[in-house]
């Protein structure tokens, strides 16, 4: 934290007053030497009062209010928290499961994605009618045809997992859209982390009914 002159001299509200300077032998007179040992313990005391745990916490407060949030430019995802919360039970009832997150540029899912996929292979396995769709989702970021594949890709990770898990590969139907279907226009990383996303469709309906 740099401290001016004039923020210190506020602080205090005294002026200084110019050091006794002996031109000719290059040395500060005694009343300067005294003047200055003098302000070196009042400039000391200036900073210590400046400096409060008070200011430091309001400094510190202004920087989560830049940061970003989910649901402040996605209004389709802000129950994504909550969604994740749900119990097995709870998730079968509403049939409303949260977006999982994969690496950067990958097919890896993250280790909290785990979570909550294992919750939708909880609720697979334990009736045999129902049925899964992963629609994958990417950002505007590179091509038509890389997005194409990765959010195929991602979307078959996410089943691979679920039939390791024991869930029939009949019962699951992958997707992947690119970037053809965003929440959100636009070209922000708050945007972009939007559209990142894979939905999930929890049913019971016939295959031939749904698609």
């Amino acid at each position: 934290m740099l401290i001016t002159l004039q923020s210190i001299l506020k602080c205090l509200n005294i002026k200084l007053k110019m050091f006794s300077f002996d031109i000719i032998s290059g040395e500060l007179s005694e009343v300067g030497m005294k003047s200055g040992l003098f302000m070196s313990v009042i400039l000391s005391i200036c900073l210590l009062g400046c400096y409060s745990p008070q200011r430091r916490k309001k400094a510190d407060a202004k920087g989560p209010s830049d940061l970003f949030t989910l649901s402040a430019v996605c209004p389709a995802r802000a129950d994504e928290d909550t969604l994740r919360r749900q119990s097995v039970s709870e998730m079968r009832e509403s049939r409303k499961i949260p977006s999982v997150d994969f690496e950067f540029d990958s097919i890896v899912l993250v280790p909290s994605s785990y979570e909550v996929l294992n919750k939708v292979a909880d609720i697979m396995t334990s009736n045999d009618k129902f049925k899964l769709i992963i629609e994958g989702h990417t950002d505007e970021v590179g091509s038509n045809e890389y997005n194409d594949w990765l959010s195929k890709a991602r979307s078959n990770a996410i089943k691979s997992y679920l039939v390791s898990r024991g869930v029939l590969p009949d019962s699951i139907k992958t997707y992947g859209f690119g970037k053809r279907k965003p929440l959100v226009k636009g070209d922000s990383p708050a945007v972009r982390a939007c559209n990142r996303r894979v939905e999930f469709v929890l049913t019971i309906r016939d295959w031939g009914t749904v698609y």
